[in-house]
């Protein structure tokens, strides 16, 4: 098990896009990790995007699974979205299964997202 760590940045070429890199694995074990996040997503006030990048990202679970449909249905409600790139093998399996990516948009890796955003 591998603590999660996340970090925020501005996507330089678009003041309405943030990067969340995510790395270790997603689950309960994670609150405390996810508190900056979580604070970060409750103050986006206005259409934003999230491309969350998980590319060194392990695992997750339905705790995460929670937190992104959560996530997703408060920046939607603004005319936001929230994509997702990098996903690995056990994750898009994940994501098959619960049909997550009827609701996110999933791209291979951050610079296809980032050409699809432009």
């Amino acid at each position: 098990m591998q603590k999660l760590e996340t970090q925020i940045e501005d996507y330089k070429d678009r003041p309405d896009t943030s990067i969340v890199h995510f790395k270790g694995d997603f689950d309960g074990y994670a609150k405390e990790s996810i508190a900056d996040l979580q604070t970060y997503v409750d103050g986006i006030d206005k259409a934003h995007t999230l491309i969350f990048d998980f590319a060194k990202l392990n695992y997750l679970n339905s705790y995460a699974i929670g937190h992104l449909v959560a996530w997703h249905n408060h920046v939607k409600k603004l005319n936001g979205n929230i994509v997702i790139v990098g996903t690995n093998k056990n994750v898009e399996d994940i994501f098959a299964i619960l049909g997550i990516s009827t609701i996110f948009k999933i791209y291979p890796d951050l610079a296809a997202a980032t050409r699809d955003l432009a």
